[in-house]
């Protein structure tokens, strides 16, 4: 049985401030866990039903600590509480080591969006993610929960991002994702490849829009149809064509 100050602090983990006080995340679920038991992450402890850790347990080398479901309920923040939670270390800013894809992040906002281009960006192979300072934390319960565990495959890095296109390799050709630019399916993407992502309203920001050299945009088929795709949905779509 967990103190109510554990619940308290595992809670208070749902918020960026005490994230980054304390250096710790939380991770949710079964698939999630999996993942992070194989990567290299620092996890300081596990949290699981009897249940779940009597199915499991040959997975794990760590401690786990026993709880109920209704300590469980008290500590998720998602709607249907899972049996099993970790406590894990925060990575500590590391030097960025570039892909030859790269997927440029700038000011996503939506903890989902944002959760499922990293999942995307695992799926085709996409190692690094470059993100604006002003992107959604990946460490925010529902954007690790969006990954489904690819979070401890992809090389997700936060920098100011005019500073990052200033200086990234001349072998690198940028593109942007705008609505209007060459068709997708036209493109030749060069060897070395960086492609921005904007903002879910707003799109790529104008001062980041300079250093884009070829704008891209997904042709619409049906000129009656909606505005525009979903930021999740089109970066998948780009990472189809760019990876293929």
């Amino acid at each position: 049985m967990l103190s109510k100050n554990e619940i308290k602090f595992l809670r208070q983990l749902q918020q960026k401030k005490y994230r980054r006080e304390n250096n710790m995340f939380i991770v949710e679920g079964t698939k999630s866990i999996i993942e992070l038991l194989k990567s290299n992450y620092v996890i300081k402890n596990i949290y699981a039903t009897s249940d779940w850790y009597e199915k499991h347990k040959h997975l794990i080398d760590y401690s786990v600590t026993l709880v109920s479901h209704k300590e469980c309920e008290r500590i998720s923040s998602l709607q249907t509480s899972p049996e099993v939670f970790a406590l894990v270390e925060m990575k500590q800013s590391e030097k960025i080591i570039l892909s030859d894809k790269i997927l440029i992040i700038d000011d996503i906002k939506d903890t989902g969006n944002f959760g499922t281009i990293i999942r995307t960006a695992d799926w085709f192979g996409i190692k690094t993610v470059i993100c604006s300072e002003q992107s959604v934390e990946l460490y925010n319960p529902k954007t690790i929960q969006a990954t489904m565990g690819s979070f401890t495959r992809v090389n997700v890095h936060y920098t100011d991002l005019k500073v990052f296109l200033q200086t990234l390799s001349d072998d690198y050709v940028i593109y942007g994702t705008f609505m209007e630019g060459v068709a997708l399916h036209k493109v030749a993407f060069a060897p070395k490849t960086a492609v921005i992502i904007g903002n879910e309203s707003r799109g790529i920001s104008s001062e980041i829009d300079k250093f884009v050299q070829e704008k891209i945009c997904i042709s619409k088929k049906n000129k009656e149809s909606v505005d525009s795709l979903n930021a999740a949905i089109a970066t998948a779509i780009v990472c189809y064509e760019l990876t293929k």
